[in-house]
């Protein structure tokens, strides 16, 4: 299952700058879409930010059949001809076989501006980091984080199959240029988080020894509501995560953090998911928002 969800363009992005008045895509798919919980336009569409100011705002996100594996939709149409700052986010639960972007004849297409902030952030995680189960590609919380911190993002979120084996961990530190890495896998394992988070913290250590690790618990469900989902194991998960930081930090390893999963989506979590568990937009936002300060704090300036 990882191998295939690793084809999941999930935090996938196009950056440019262009003068065109028309922006369209034209988008061949892996596969058709179909989730219950989850629109085609998230699993399958792509949608449009543009920059305005200092900040990059939501445009439009692509339009189709939902059981459509080729379609054309136009995501711009402007009066005026200017220079623009355009990002594109991909799929987020189905894979890109081409991506085609039309514009304007004559019209400039040039390299986006630096990111803001160097280096990457790696998010590693369950189908909730991946994005399920928002409406559109740009409400996934990396997606969220990568425009707020000007900053780029890879999301490995492997639905249903975040479960902390080693060769994720040695995967990671293939990664070029990383600036944080994000461990919140938890949905995925259960107890079973103590039998591997360990060993991942220490694999990823072996190459970034100084790099900021940030451990986020899981998110509250609404199915605690109905006794399905047990308040006290995720209270237990919540200390043993928490814990194993305290224990690094006091053993030296001054750069691994927590974050309090069971609180980022506030008291009325059960107002922000789409099936009992999944985020929708209202619950990736929350996500994100928590997250700010604690990655503003531990990036590097």
């Amino acid at each position: 299952p990882v191998d295939a969800l690793a084809n999941h363009t999930a935090g996938g992005q196009v950056r440019f700058t262009t003068d065109s008045r028309r922006i369209l895509v034209k988008a061949k798919l892996r596969e058709r879409s179909g989730m219950y919980h989850m629109p085609p336009t998230g699993q399958s569409g792509f949608d449009l930010y543009v920059k305005d100011g200092d900040k990059y705002v939501y445009l439009k996100t692509s339009r189709f059949e939902h059981d459509a594996i080729r379609y054309e939709v136009e995501l711009f149409k402007g009066n005026d001809r200017q220079q623009r700052d355009f990002i594109i986010h991909f799929p987020l639960y189905n894979g890109v076989d081409s991506l085609w972007i039309g514009v304007e004849e004559g019209a400039q297409i040039k390299s986006p501006p630096p990111y803001g902030r160097h280096g990457k952030t790696v998010i590693y995680g369950t189908s909730i980091t991946q994005g399920g189960c928002v409406a559109r590609p740009g409400m996934a919380y990396s997606n969220i984080l990568g425009r707020w911190l000007d900053m780029q993002f890879v999301n490995l979120g492997f639905s249903g199959n975040g479960k902390g084996e080693p060769a994720l961990a040695h995967l990671i530190n293939q990664i070029d240029d990383v600036s944080m890495i994000v461990l919140d896998y938890e949905a995925n394992v259960g107890r079973d988080i103590k039998k591997t988070l360990g060993n991942f913290v220490k694999i990823l250590r072996g190459e970034h020894p100084e790099t900021p690790i940030l451990i986020m618990s899981k998110i509250r469900y609404a199915r605690e509501r109905d006794g399905t989902e047990n308040y006290a194991i995720l209270m237990e998960n919540r200390d043993f995560q928490k814990n194993l930081v305290e224990t690094r930090r006091a053993a030296g390893d001054h750069n691994i953090w927590f974050l309090d999963g069971s609180e980022v989506l506030g008291p009325d979590y059960d107002e922000c998911t789409v099936d009992g568990v999944h985020p929708t937009d209202l619950g990736s936002y929350r996500i994100a928002k928590a997250m700010l300060p604690v990655l503003e704090k531990l990036l590097p300036e």
